[in-house]
């Protein structure tokens, strides 16, 4: 893991040994453990912020107060490591930098803080979440991501498993690349051989790559669930050819293009219909949730049946989503780190 900011003082961590990870990691990320029962520590310097995520013990590294990294250039040595739990406490905050996992590193949970100010405004000014490529198993969970000069997420180069989940993408800013107070660059999974899942998320005021599926020329496999998409004046998810993809349950009020025209090139079942829904129990052993959208664009048919064959030979990480008419109150209740408090049943959230 790899945090760019300026480095401080050494000081010894303080125990905080009631913090750990809530629920249970899913979807794709199903198996994920982070930082196990290592004790929490809290880092009280940005430099020994940056030795906690770099050494090669299993960590869980708590954030409980705002790091503010603006202004600074220096870089710290960076990580290749893995078992590293990241996690919030209280008002977590990471304003400045953003997070790097190194190509490779696996077993990585990142829960329950936001990011924010990376270089707003800048275009290539930094991504909040990076994965290098090669990463086996990270659980992003319970984020708010916000201000960003490129994407709030992004995968690159070797395929990688991942789970975003329950965490809020806010890309309301005054430097808008598409002049419209909409952020554009979201998040892109291109990572040759990735498999994504994206569930019960909160996507508002962006208007590209919301999310990016694919690359042409490599291959993915992504199954999108209950995400609520919202006043967006461009596209929400934007498709290539080398993506498999199942999109259910999931609602687009006032969006532009719900999806790219060109998304027809992935092999893509977005479940249009109850007809659509009720033709997944051959492969899935279950109905599919269909989509709905209100006051937005177009919302493609695309029914591509061997996407459902594909995501059939990984059933064991797949999420039985809810209907789309549960997903408002589903985010408004659940999303961000300020709503944590939770616990798991069958790998999936009940939020109380």
């Amino acid at each position: 893991m790899h945090l760019n900011f300026l480095l401080g003082a050494m000081v010894m961590a303080t125990a905080a040994t009631a913090q750990t990870v809530v629920g249970k990691a899913y979807g794709f990320a199903t198996g994920v453990t982070g930082g196990g029962s290592a004790k929490a520590v809290t880092p009280t310097s940005a430099s020994e912020l940056a030795k906690l995520l770099a050494d090669d013990v299993p960590r869980t590294i708590v954030i409980n107060k705002t790091w503010d990294f603006t202004g600074s250039k220096a870089t710290g040595s960076g990580c290749d490591r893995n078992n590293k739990s990241i996690i919030g406490s209280g008002a977590g905050v990471l304003n400045g930098k953003g997070l790097q996992i190194k190509k490779n590193a696996k077993n990585v949970i990142i829960q329950g803080f936001e990011i924010r100010n990376v270089n707003p405004g800048i275009v290539w000014g930094g991504d909040a979440i990076d994965l290098k490529g090669g990463n086996d198993g990270v659980w992003i969970d319970h984020m708010k991501i916000s201000l960003v000069g490129r994407m709030f997420i992004v995968t690159h180069y070797d395929g990688s498993r991942v789970t975003v989940s329950n965490s809020e993408f806010d890309g309301q800013t005054t430097t808008s690349a598409s002049c419209n107070g909409d952020h554009y660059w979201t998040m892109m999974f291109y990572g040759k051989g990735d498999r994504v899942t994206l569930d019960r998320n909160y996507y508002h005021d962006v208007s590209g790559r919301a999310p990016k599926l694919g690359q042409d020329g490599t291959t993915g496999t992504f199954q999108a669930t209950n995400n609520y998409f919202k006043n967006m004046q461009g596209h929400a998810f934007d498709i290539y050819s080398g993506a498999t993809a199942l999109i259910e349950g999931n609602v687009f009020e006032t969006v532009k293009n719900p999806f790219t025209s060109s998304s027809n090139k992935g092999t893509v079942y977005n479940v249009p219909d109850s007809a659509a829904a009720s033709a997944c129990s051959s492969a899935l052993g279950r109905a599919c949730e269909v989509n709905k959208a209100s006051g937005s664009g177009t919302l493609l048919s695309l029914k591509t049946t061997s996407a459902l064959s594909t995501l059939a030979k990984s059933k064991s990480f797949l999420v039985k989503p809810v209907a789309a008419s549960q997903v408002s109150s589903i985010i408004s209740s659940s999303v961000g780190p300020t709503r944590l408090k939770a616990r798991s049943i069958r790998g999936r959230w009940v939020r109380y």
